[in-house]
């Protein structure tokens, strides 16, 4: 434990524990050409076909829950509105990649339709974009023509 002191130590050890189990907040996954994928740079907007800001749960793959965001002055919640035990979708075309737009990940200790579960520790306006378990790059949420897009901040080859 050199130069550290009993409180970061035990901070260190805290985090590696989790209390709770961990779910990924995320934007409904969305199929991208893979020409499309390879051709990403700085600036480019993504245009994801959303009018509202739909988000999902994504539990270890296996099942999605469909959640709503709610803020108050002092906080931002996610509320539980539908919890599907279905398989999230694979995809076995060649042209095509599975896109996932992630904000990070959220611990809650009970998924209940009507729970809610606080999203403040996450930066709404950034989003990671990943394909295959990779990140590929960093953008932030925009409005272009009342439709929710990413604008690419960075790319990562």
């Amino acid at each position: 434990m050199k130069g550290e002191t009993q409180a970061t130590h035990l901070t260190k050890m805290m985090q590696k524990h989790q209390l709770h189990p961990e779910y990924e907040l995320v934007l409904p996954l969305v199929l991208v050409k893979k020409k499309s994928l390879k051709k990403l740079t700085t600036g480019d907007i993504l245009l994801l076909g959303l009018e509202s800001l739909e988000l999902i749960l994504l539990c270890n793959g296996e099942f999605s829950i469909n959640v709503l965001m709610s803020e108050t002055r002092n906080s931002r919640k996610i509320r539980i509105e539908d919890i599907e035990e279905k398989p999230i979708y694979s995809n076995d075309s060649k042209k095509y990649k599975i896109l996932k737009c992630s904000f990070g990940m959220l611990q809650s200790r009970k998924l209940e339709v009507g729970h809610k579960i606080d999203v403040s520790s996450l930066n709404m306006h950034e989003v990671l974009l990943i394909v295959e378990s990779k990140i590929i790059a960093k953008g932030s949420l925009v409005n272009v023509d009342k439709e929710i897009a990413i604008q690419i901040d960075e790319v990562k080859k």
